[in-house]
């Protein structure tokens, strides 16, 4: 009933499922690593793009609240939004 190599399509499943698990957790580390790289580098007159595609850039950051102060108009009519840093998806 029973023969001695039922174990190997099991050891190449289990490997299966470990690569798999592997290729998915590396990449999204270096992703959010490269992320919390970008938001530990901002600085004010930084040009950002937020999650809802506001280009602007950056005119004041308070860190107690984790806000940013965004410039998105133009010179001549200055529009200033508040954000949470959160929303900034990258530094352009």
């Amino acid at each position: 009933m029973f023969d001695g190599n039922n174990w190997i399509p099991l050891v190449i499943l289990g490997a299966f499922f470990v690569v798999m698990i592997v290729m998915t957790i590396i990449p999204q580390r270096k992703q959010k690593k490269q992320y919390q790289s970008m938001m530990d580098s901002l600085k004010v007159g930084d040009k950002v793009m937020t999650t809802a595609g506001i280009i602007g850039t950056i005119k004041v950051i308070n860190a107690d609240t984790d806000r940013v102060t965004l410039d998105i108009g133009t010179e001549e009519n200055p529009v200033e939004i508040v954000v949470v840093k959160g929303a900034i998806r990258n530094k352009l």
